[in-house]
């Protein structure tokens, strides 16, 4: 370990004839894994090639362009056995430039929690950007540039991990997985999303013995099988560090809330209010 601590000198690292940026990523991720990195080479040039256009030009604009994309949250390092499907990101996911922080995504941290997975994981979302409620439709989920795309990520995560199961938040969660030829076989748990009005412990108490019998949990994290409360909201468990990007303030994702807000009026599309505790 020593040795391979020396090589945080530059200089050392162009004796052995070793891209210098390369090698140092490698080490920053060995010794100091507080934090997610972002993608690497590869994942960097599937995100590249993002549909934006076909979101911009998306008839009757329903998606907030203005910010974003937002590609994921979770390991890319091909350590991930469960693979989570979302909806669409909210504003603190933009700030955080990772999906599934803010309320909801707290909420499903705390079901993963209970399943023992406390970094093997990895998610994407149905859409890249944030949708207007009222204009979401299934329609949506199969328009054929966006369904291509989102069914590239998904078979990538397909082809560099050993997934175990899939986990959808949502309806239209599981509809992208639904229309994902890729999935082949994998065990399938449709959950309601965090932040329904109602249902949303019955629904995640059903698949919670299943899911438990098809994933494995991460090694020395603990399992809590027992039923969620249905008479209250489901429990919140902060995100991870490890799980974000560098210089975020530690308590974006945390206190089991949401932190930012869209801009009131004419300032929807444009504006982002970030409050902290």
């Amino acid at each position: 370990m020593e040795d391979l601590a020396s090589l945080k000198d530059p200089e050392q690292l162009k004796d052995l004839k070793i891209d210098p940026e390369i090698l140092q990523g490698v080490i920053c991720a060995l010794f100091y894994p507080q934090y997610d990195r972002g993608p690497g080479c590869a994942w960097e040039q599937l995100f590249l090639a993002a549909p934006v256009n076909d979101y911009v030009n998306y008839p009757n604009h329903p998606f907030h362009t203005r910010f974003g994309p937002v590609f994921y949250r979770g390991r890319l390092d091909g350590s991930a056995r469960v693979l989570v499907v979302g909806q669409d990101p909210a504003t603190d996911e933009i700030l955080a430039a990772r999906i599934f922080v803010g309320q909801a995504g707290q909420l499903a941290q705390n079901f993963l929690t209970k399943l023992g997975l406390t970094r093997s994981y990895l998610m994407f979302n149905t859409f890249l950007y944030g949708v207007q409620s009222a204009s979401l439709s299934q329609d949506m989920v199969t328009s054929p540039a966006l369904l291509a795309y989102r069914n590239k990520l998904l078979d990538r995560a397909r082809a560099t991990n050993k997934l175990e199961a899939i986990i959808t938040f949502g309806k239209y969660g599981a509809l992208s997985v639904q229309n994902w030829p890729g999935k082949g076989n994998l065990p399938v748990f449709e959950l309601t999303h965090p932040t329904a009005p109602n249902g949303v412990a019955t629904s995640w108490n059903s698949k919670l013995a299943a899911a438990h019998a098809a994933i494995a949990p991460d090694l020395g994290a603990p399992v809590d099988t027992s039923p969620y409360n249905t008479s209250v909201p489901p429990p919140a468990t902060d995100i991870p560090r490890y799980d974000l990007p560098f210089g975020l303030p530690s308590w974006h994702g945390t206190g089991g809330h949401t932190c930012s807000a869209r801009g009131a009026g004419n300032l929807f599309e444009t504006q982002i209010l970030w409050s902290a505790p």
